[in-house]
């Protein structure tokens, strides 16, 4: 009996534990509105920069193209979000990786042109990743690459 308790209150630890890291790394929210080709604003009121990328300023070439393609991506969308080591930039926006179901939506603006990659340590989980896709993005000659 007291065995079975001590397996019991381990695997409850286990699973809190793993819950809590859920939780803490991958989240799932709504997408409300997007910003722009590098922001977006959750159904709670959050804001969140994606990780990694930097999409052009409303006066710069591609801005209207990458604001509608991150639109299509994850406007209404239930989105799975995924932190990094730096959890909120000096703007109080949170930073996150964005998921579609599988689609990396960072890397997906990156490879279609219409965001460059943009660094911040220690942030850099999919640089090698970005840096593959911006090259691809450059040698296509896709949107801000032009």
């Amino acid at each position: 009996m007291k065995k079975k308790f001590l397996i019991f209150i381990l695997l409850l630890i286990i699973g809190f534990s793993v819950y809590h890291i859920y939780n803490t790394y991958y989240k799932m929210e709504k997408v409300s509105e997007v910003i722009d080709g590098d922001t977006i604003k959750l159904s709670n009121n959050k804001f969140v920069r994606l990780i990694g990328i930097n999409a052009p300023e409303e006066d710069e070439p591609c801005y209207k193209e990458a604001k509608e393609k991150l639109i299509k991506l994850v406007k209404s969308k239930t989105v799975r979000l995924e932190s990094d080591i730096r959890n909120k930039d000096s703007y109080g926006r949170l930073l996150r990786y964005v998921y579609v179901d599988d689609l990396l939506v960072n890397s997906e603006m990156i490879r279609l042109g219409y965001a460059k990659v943009d660094e911040f340590k220690p942030n850099i989980r999919y640089s090698s990743l970005f840096l593959e896709m911006e090259d691809k993005a450059r040698r296509a000659n896709r949107c801000i690459w032009r």
